[in-house]
């Protein structure tokens, strides 16, 4: 990618500039200023960078950006990186096949997200960046899953996030995942089947696969202000939510059901209907799910059905006990 002393070398070859005064009287700036941008060592105005724009018959946002870029922190010239590719796309995108202006509009209103250091994707392109962000994982991913049952065999997220969680796993990234098994579903056999099938699959992938009884976990004032914390910050009902390498966070703010197939009577899936995506370091403070993780007396990792199902045993009995204590 070009830098502003690419330009300004190429202003100086095409109308044959032997000097940095030469230079500076047809950019029509000082002597030592127009010495100082030649070298990199000064970023030029956006004016200037106008003006070199027109003398090389070039689209100005081009350099534009690129002296935003130079002056930008180290953190954000990735960010600016980003712009100037999409910049140079949208200069040259041509008009088909269809999908080549759709996808430049597409990274157009990415862009005019990042500024907000916030990604809001809906449908399935929200399942479809879920699993670029596991892609880019390179230490850690924590989860906490409410809407648990969407990993199951047939739903949403089987196989294409496991099967990127598995390669996660392998590129040793440590996965932890928790999901959160409420009562009502726990006195369902279908239900408690799909659960131990869920972490099954999880705990063959390398995945340490947690759960957690709501009714117990809402006991804990850590889990209570997590959850609330989340809703205010427009997370749905039901949390669905992970944190990739300590530093970026994805969590669902809303869900759908959608008829899959057309043989027959079609399959209801479960999807993500829209999908947040933040790096706002004080909701990445707010909404990590790590915690939940030391919580001994309520989390438990899933080891094998048997010891499952004698957890399971305890709990329902004791929440059979608190409901005819209650009556």
């Amino acid at each position: 990618m070009a830098e502003i002393t690419d330009y300004i070398e190429e202003v100086k070859e095409r109308y044959r500039l032997r000097s940095d005064y030469a230079l500076a009287a047809k950019l029509g700036i000082a002597q030592p200023e127009a010495n100082l941008i030649r070298r990199g060592l000064k970023v030029p105005k956006p004016e200037l960078c106008i003006r070199i724009a027109k003398l090389l018959d070039k689209n100005p946002v081009e350099l534009l950006l690129i002296a935003q870029k130079k002056k930008a922190p180290p953190e954000a010239k990735e960010y600016w990186t980003l712009a100037l590719t999409a910049v140079d796309v949208m200069l040259h995108v041509p008009k088909s096949p269809r999908y080549i202006p759709r996808k430049v509009e597409e990274i157009g209103r990415e862009l005019r997200q990042l500024e907000s250091q916030m990604l809001v994707y809906q449908g399935a392109g929200a399942n479809a960046e879920a699993v670029r962000l596991v892609e880019t994982a390179d230490r850690s991913i924590d989860a906490i899953m409410e809407r648990w049952n969407i990993w199951k065999k047939g739903e949403a997220l089987y196989p294409n996030y496991l099967l990127a969680n598995q390669a996660a796993v392998r590129r040793k990234v440590t996965i932890r995942r928790l999901l959160i098994l409420s009562r009502a579903q726990m006195e369902q056999p279908d239900l408690v089947a799909d659960a131990i099938e869920v972490m099954e699959d999880q705990r063959r992938t390398g995945i340490k696969i947690y759960y957690g009884f709501r009714e117990e976990l809402d006991r804990a004032p850590a889990f209570e202000r997590l959850k609330q914390d989340f809703r205010r910050h427009g997370a749905a009902h039901d949390i669905n939510a992970a944190m990739f390498d300590e530093e970026i966070l994805i969590f669902s703010q809303s869900y759908s059901q959608v008829p899959l197939g057309v043989v027959g009577k079609p399959t209801p899936i479960t999807m993500i209907h829209q999908l947040q995506i933040t790096w706002k370091p004080d909701l990445i403070r707010e909404l990590n799910p790590a915690p939940l993780f030391d919580m001994t007396r309520y989390v438990f990792e899933y080891e094998a059905a048997k010891a499952f199902k004698a957890q399971l045993a305890r709990f329902l009995e004791a929440n059979r006990e608190v409901s005819v204590g209650a009556v």
